[in-house]
């Protein structure tokens, strides 16, 4: 469990940085002359809770397979789709004019979904493969010391 809740926080941290990114892309296309004030440095840390909320209830102590595993991240990204969108536009009642807005949330958060698990994955790479050099010099220096 205590490794699940820092995978998640190192994810939340990726994911705060790259909703950043997003909030700035996407701003720029639809809402170019919109100023906002402070509070808006707040918006995407909140955002990058409410997208960890489903990796934290969804965490399962049994070896999942690589289907489930997968079925279970597609689930997990439409949930955080669901809830973010939900957050965002849950007072508009479907107006029209928001579904410009709403798909191109929608990208986003598809897409950072993603790159959340990928840079994940590279750092998870990077300690392995440390790991690795670590043990095959560990195992050299076992050699050596039985000879």
């Amino acid at each position: 469990m205590k490794e699940h809740l820092r995978t998640n926080l190192g994810s939340f941290f990726i994911c705060v940085t790259l909703i950043n990114v997003a909030m700035f892309v996407l701003g720029r296309m639809l809402e170019p002359d919109l100023k906002f004030g402070y509070e808006a440095f707040a918006y995407p840390l909140i955002y990058g809770v409410i997208g960890s909320i489903p990796g934290l209830v969804m965490y399962s102590k049994k070896e999942l397979t690589m289907k489930q595993t997968i079925i279970r991240e597609i689930i997990q990204m439409f949930l955080v789709i669901a809830v973010i969108i939900g957050f965002m536009f849950g007072r508009f009642k479907f107006i029209p004019d928001v579904w410009p807005q709403i798909i191109g949330v929608s990208i986003s958060v598809m897409i950072i979904y993603v790159l959340v698990h990928v840079f994940g994955w590279l750092i998870d790479l990077k300690t392995a493969n440390i790991m690795m050099e670590d043990l095959k010099k560990f195992q050299e220096r076992a050699s050596v010391e039985n000879k």
